[in-house]
């Protein structure tokens, strides 16, 4: 009896430990993290303009905002290296996106011009009469040209100013992460 007892004790052990260790790896692989890599991302060090201020909000580039994200070992150009802030950074493919992103809205139907909304009744009918299916394209409107940016203002970059390029990249050594990135309001 009493080894009945200890034979049942050992069995639901056994259980418990099988559904903590499944538990565990199906959570590791439910919440695994997106995997990272390190990066090399041209910074804007100076604001560019246009005399029109809307175009200048859907088409300049200001300081901070990223120009363009390269794989660790880029030959930059000796122009590039004065002009940009070039950091290496760790990101998700997702963050890496997320750097060069304009910050759009959709347009609704309405708003769109006539010509458009005609264009896209006689798309809508065309495929109604040929029996296809009918995939309108999301119409988006720039706000701002990036979405985000490298906030330069951080501790990390205390001290630095545009005309440090000229010496040199200050940061070559250094690897930053996704925590030095702020999200235009």
């Amino acid at each position: 009896m009493k080894l009945k007892k200890q034979f049942k004790t050992i069995i639901i052990l056994a259980i418990c430990f099988l559904i903590i260790i499944g538990g565990y790896f199906s959570f590791r692989k439910i919440f695994k993290p997106d995997p990272k890599q390190i990066y090399e991302v041209a910074v804007m060090v100076r604001d560019q303009y246009n005399s029109n201020p809307e175009e200048d909000k859907k088409t300049s580039l200001k300081i901070g905002d990223v120009l363009v994200v390269q794989k660790v070992g880029h030959n930059w150009s000796n122009t590039e290296k004065v002009s940009y802030l070039i950091l290496k950074m760790n990101l998700t493919e997702k963050q890496k996106a997320k750097l060069t992103q304009a910050k759009e809205k959709e347009i609704k139907f309405k708003n769109l011009t006539k010509e458009e909304q005609v264009r896209i009744k006689k798309e809508k009918k065309r495929a109604k009469d040929s029996n296809e299916e009918y995939h309108e394209e999301q119409k988006t409107e720039i706000l701002i040209a990036r979405e985000y940016y490298i906030d330069l203002s951080k501790e990390e970059f205390k001290g630095f100013s545009a005309n440090n390029l000229l010496s040199g990249q200050p940061y070559i050594d250094d690897v930053f992460d996704w925590d030095i990135v702020e999200r235009k309001k």
